[in-house]
C-alpha cells in the first residue's frame, strides 16, 4: 500500500504533468505568430515539451503500479523539484514573449495611427493599401482615390484657437467613419486633408459617395464659429490604373490632387473628378477635369 510519501509524490508527479502539457500548449499557440523557420524550430520545442510530461506519466506509473511497495528516494524528490521549475520558467518566458510582442505591436499601431483623429497616417495607409488594391485586380474591378480638405481651415484655428480646430478635425473624421462603407480606408493625409482609398469603387460611384461625405460634414461637424456657420469640405477624385501597384497609386494621388486644386479654384465645397484619361468625359451630376489643366503654385485653404 501506497504511503502518504509516495501519495504526495504521485500527485506532485500529475501536476507536473498538466504543468509540462500546458507549456507545450502555450509554445504551440505561440509558434503561430512566427515566421516559417522559427515556426518549425518551436514546433519541435512544443515536441520536446511534451516528452517530459510522457516520462512524468511513466513515474507515475512506475510508483504507483509497478513498485508501489519502493520509498521514494530523496534524488527522486530533488528531480521532482528541477522537474517543476522547468516548465514554470517556460511559461514565464512565453508570457514575456507575448507582452513583448503586445508591446511592439501597439508602438506599430501607434506609429501608423493618427492620435488626433484616430485614423491611419500616411506610413498607415501606404501598409495597408496593397491588399485591397490587389484584390479589386484580382476580381477586375475598379478603384478609386478621394483626398478632400477642410475649407477655410487656417481661418478656423486664427480665429477661434487650435484646441477648436481640432475639435472639428476630430468631428470631421467621425463623419468618415459613420459614411464610408467597410473596406474603405480613411486616413488623414495631413493637416486639414484627408484621403480615401476606395476598393471595388468606380469614379462615378466614389463621387456619389463623396457627395454624401460633403452634405454630411456640412450637416454634422459643428463650426467653432457658430450661428449660420458650416464646415465645408472640397472634394478631388480619380481613378487607381490597373499597372503596377505603387506606380498606379502615385499617378491617383496626383491625378485627385489636380482635382482637389479645381474644386478649390472652382469656388470650394464641391466634389470633382480627375478622369485620368487624355479626353474629359461629361457625366450628369459630376465635374470632370480636364487632365492637361495644371493647378496654380498655391491653392487656397
Amino acid at each position: 500500500m501506497l504511503g502518504s510519501g509516495e501519495l504526495l509524490y504521485i500527485g506532485m508527479r500529475v501536476v507536473l504533468v498538466g504543468l509540462w502539457l500546458t507549456a507545450a500548449l502555450a509554445t504551440a499557440r505561440f509558434t503561430r505568430q512566427l515566421d516559417a523557420r522559427p515556426r518549425r524550430l518551436a514546433l519541435c520545442g512544443t515536441v520536446l515539451l511534451v516528452l517530459p510530461a510522457a516520462m512524468s506519466a511513466y513515474d507515475i506509473w512506475d510508483n504507483a503500479v509497478a513498485r508501489p511497495l519502493d520509498p521514494v528516494g530523496p534524488g527522486s524528490w530533488i528531480w521532482l523539484v528541477f522537474d517543476g521549475l522547468a516548465p514554470i520558467f517556460c511559461l514565464l518566458l512565453l508570457r514575456t514573449l507575448d507582452e513583448r510582442n503586445a508591446a511592439q505591436e501597439a508602438l506599430r499601431r501607434l506609429a501608423s495611427t493618427d492620435p488626433l483623429t484616430g485614423l491611419a497616417n500616411r506610413r498607415g495607409f501606404f501598409a495597408q493599401v496593397p491588399a485591397p488594391l490587389a484584390a479589386a485586380r484580382r476580381r477586375g474591378q475598379a478603384a478609386s482615390l478621394m483626398l478632400l480638405d477642410l475649407d477655410r481651415f487656417k481661418a478656423i484655428n486664427d480665429a477661434c484657437g487650435h484646441p477648436a480646430g481640432d475639435e472639428v478635425l476630430r468631428h470631421a473624421a467621425a463623419v468618415l467613419r459613420g459614411v464610408l462603407r467597410a473596406g474603405d480606408l480613411p486616413v488623414r493625409w495631413g493637416g486639414e486633408e484627408f484621403a480615401v482609398l476606395l476598393p471595388f469603387t468606380t469614379p462615378a460611384e466614389a463621387a456619389s459617395l463623396a457627395e454624401r461625405l460633403r452634405l454630411a460634414l456640412r450637416a454634422e461637424v459643428p463650426h467653432p464659429a457658430g450661428g449660420d456657420a458650416v464646415i465645408t469640405a472640397s472634394f478631388g477624385l480619380a481613378p487607381i490604373g490597373g499597372d503596377g501597384a505603387e506606380a498606379a497609386l502615385s499617378q491617383a494621388i496626383r491625378d485627385a490632387d489636380r482635382a482637389l486644386y479645381r474644386a478649390k479654384a472652382a469656388g470650394r465645397d464641391r466634389v470633382v473628378v480627375d478622369r485620368g484619361g487624355p479626353d474629359p468625359m461629361a457625366v450628369p451630376g459630376l465635374s470632370w477635369v480636364d487632365p492637361n489643366w495644371r493647378a496654380p503654385a498655391l491653392r487656397a485653404s
